[in-house]
């Protein structure tokens, strides 16, 4: 069975999209005020498949559910490669920040920053235009 096969999803609408834009928000407004550069880039993260969530939902009626969140990525990428590339930048600085006990620079905590930032312009943009 090939990875793709393997990827899980949940299905999803506008009302979920909006309750994940919350969440996005909030994730990235905790980031913002910070000064604990692994709690900015673990936040900003946590916005960044939030605002990939909103994406998601609103263009194809599901969301990842897997456990790998570069799945989400794949998912993504399906409606939109640049936001897709945003999230795979975010990600990929996920274990350092979250998980060990090197932290995160300050350069790479601010590019999570923006790159989350952007997601969630997308999908603000995305709510806006939904019905």
């Amino acid at each position: 069975m090939s990875a793709k096969a393997t990827q899980r999803s949940v299905p999803c609408g506008t009302s979920d999209a909006r309750s994940r834009l919350v969440d996005a928000r909030a994730f990235l407004d905790v980031a913002e005020v910070s000064d604990n550069t692994d709690v900015v880039a673990t936040n900003a993260i946590h916005a960044a498949i939030a605002a990939a969530d909103v994406l998601c939902c609103l263009s194809l009626a599901k969301r990842s559910s897997s456990t790998n969140h570069h799945d989400a990525v794949d998912l993504l990428h399906q409606v939109d490669a640049s936001a897709a590339n945003a999230l795979r930048r975010c990600l990929d600085l996920k274990t350092r920040a979250a998980y060990e006990s090197r932290d995160v620079s300050a350069r790479d905590a601010a590019t999570t920053v923006r790159h989350a930032a952007r997601l969630i312009d997308a999908a603000e943009k995305a709510v806006l235009a939904a019905p």
